[in-house]
């Protein structure tokens, strides 16, 4: 779960390479990390992704992704070493990452795996949703069955720590943003949630399993990406990033495959809720008002 949030690490540099605004520099900071790591090539790096945590370019079969804040850098370590301990016990490609500074600006790098990420349904039928969802209840099966005990970092505090310390951001930041009566709901569903969040089951999560993450081939599972929350959690998280990816009836498909009590998809509703919660912290801590204004639009639908 991707609670954490930090100053920005070379923002100026990062941003500018995004936007292609190094035309005039000799050496631009990409060209240095594309040069350490040895990757000389005709093709230049073309940027396929720019989001709140991280800026990825593809390079020569490669992808090399730059975080773009203290929290990205500890999520970018965190999942260098979960991916340590569920390569070789799950079926699905996903990224064997090799993490180092450059020139003070953490990178990493992999070898990019087939199929495109999956952002939206459009153009699937019924039947092809059907296999591409039991494909991804697969997924999930076999990650949440990953002992956590194979994790090279272990929980340092209670699953309710980590909670209150997010809702007390909420209440410094982002709920005077929001109307009376929202905030309101949110302090009432957080309270329900604290009495019973540190006896709840805990498996390994994927934590960020949704839209752009799940990579997709002649419409099956190729890949997953992104592991950086990825760490013991409890499993109605990752159906709650699946259901706000791709909306509750595909998410469906994909629950069949699971033996769900009310509890689960009632925890699966408050963590649906707090995501636009993180986007107007990301947004307010890293200067971005599109995360902004999108995470206060949500509570206003």
């Amino acid at each position: 779960m991707k609670h954490q949030f930090g100053a920005p690490i070379a923002p100026s540099s990062i941003q500018k390479e995004a936007e292609g605004a190094q035309a005039g520099c000799e050496v631009t900071l990409l060209e240095r990390i594309v040069g350490e790591l040895g990757l000389a090539s005709k093709r230049p790096a073309v940027l396929i992704g720019s989001g709140q945590n991280s800026v990825a370019y593809e390079f020569a079969g490669m992808i090399l992704r730059l975080p773009r804040h203290a929290g990205a850098e500890r999520d970018l370590l965190r999942e260098a070493a979960a991916l340590c301990a569920v390569r070789q016990l799950i079926a699905v490609p996903v990224p064997d990452v090799d993490v180092r500074r450059i020139d003070g600006q953490l990178v990493s790098l992999h070898t990019k795996i087939a199929g495109m990420p999956l952002t939206d349904l459009t153009g699937l039928t019924i039947h092809a949703q059907k296999v591409l969802a039991a494909d991804l209840a697969a997924f999930l099966k076999a990650l949440h069955s990953v002992p956590t005990a194979s994790l090279e970092f272990q929980p340092t505090e209670a699953p309710s720590s980590e909670w209150r310390r997010l809702l007390a951001q909420c209440e410094a930041a982002a709920f005077p943003l929001l109307s009376h009566g929202v905030v309101t709901h949110i302090r009432e569903d957080f309270a329900d949630f604290l009495t019973m969040c540190d006896t709840l089951p805990s498996c390994l999560i994927h934590g960020d399993f949704g839209s752009g993450n799940i990579l997709v081939d002649h419409g099956r599972l190729s890949g997953v990406i992104d592991f950086s929350g990825c760490g013991p959690g409890d499993p109605a998280y990752d159906f709650a990033s699946l259901a706000a990816g791709f909306g509750d009836r595909f998410a469906d498909l994909v629950l069949e495959h699971f033996a769900l009590d009310t509890a689960v998809r009632h925890r699966m509703r408050f963590y649906r809720m707090t995501f636009p919660l993180l986007d107007i912290l990301h947004g307010i801590e890293n200067h971005d008002p599109e995360a902004l204004h999108a995470g206060v639009n949500a509570f206003a639908m």
